[in-house]
C-alpha cells in the first residue's frame, strides 16, 4: 500500500467520523436509530480502490469515533455501526469493483442493503440487542418494526448519495489507479 493510497484511506476515515456528527433520528423510529451519511466515504474508497479498503475506511472511521468520544451507544454501538458499514462496503464494492459500470453500481448498491439488512438481523437477534438488555420476547418485534426498515432506509439514502457522488470524485483517486496500475503491470513485466 503506497502513501497516496494511506493518505486517501485516512482522510475518507477522517470525513466518515465528520459525517457523524450530523447523524439524526429518522421519524418512526427509536431514537438510538440515527441516520447518517458517515459510510459514503468507505462506499467511495470501496467503488475507488476495492471492497477491502472500503472495509478499512469504515474500521478506521469507528475506532476514531470510539477515541474522540463520538460513541454515545460506546462500543456495542460501534459495532453495529461497523458490521453495517462493512457489510455494505464489502458487497457494493465488490460487485462494483470487477467491473466498473453505472448498472454494476446500481445493483452493488442494491445487493449491499438487502445482504447488510439480512446481516443485521442476525447480528442484533443473536448478538447485539441482547447486549443491551432487550429480552428474546422484544426482540422480533424490534427488529421487524425499527430495525428492518431502519436498515433498508439507511442503505438507500446512503446509496442513493453514494451513486450521485462518485462519478463527480473519483478524479481525486485517478492518480492512485495510474500509479496501482502501473505497480502492477512493473510486477507483471
Amino acid at each position: 500500500m503506497n502513501t497516496k493510497i494511506l493518505t486517501r484511506i485516512g482522510l475518507l476515515a477522517a470525513f466518515g467520523l465528520v459525517l457523524q456528527i450530523f447523524s439524526f433520528p429518522l421519524p418512526f423510529f427509536p431514537e438510538f436509530l440515527r441516520y447518517d451519511a458517515a459510510e459514503l466515504p468507505a462506499l467511495i474508497a470501496a467503488f475507488a480502490l476495492g471492497p477491502w479498503y472500503g472495509v478499512l475506511v469504515d474500521f478506521l472511521k469507528n475506532i476514531l469515533s470510539l477515541f474522540v468520544g463520538m460513541a454515545p451507544a460506546g462500543i456495542i454501538g460501534i459495532t453495529a455501526n461497523f458490521i453495517a458499514g462493512a457489510t455494505f462496503s464489502l458487497v457494493a464494492g465488490t460487485i462494483y469493483f470487477t467491473k466498473k459500470t453505472k448498472a454494476r453500481a446500481f445493483i452493488g448498491i442494491v445487493l449491499g442493503v438487502v445482504l447488510t439488512t439480512i446481516v443485521m438481523v442476525v447480528a442484533n437477534y443473536f448478538w447485539l440487542l441482547p447486549l443491551w438488555g432487550i429480552p428474546k420476547s422484544g426482540v422480533l418485534e424490534l427488529l421487524a418494526i425499527s430495525i428492518i426498515p431502519f436498515n433498508i432506509i439507511k442503505g438507500l439514502m446512503t446509496g442513493t448519495l453514494t451513486f450521485v457522488l462518485y462519478k463527480k470524485v473519483k478524479s481525486i483517486f485517478e492518480p492512485v489507479f495510474k500509479s496501482k496500475k502501473k505497480q502492477v503491470l512493473n510486477k507483471l513485466g
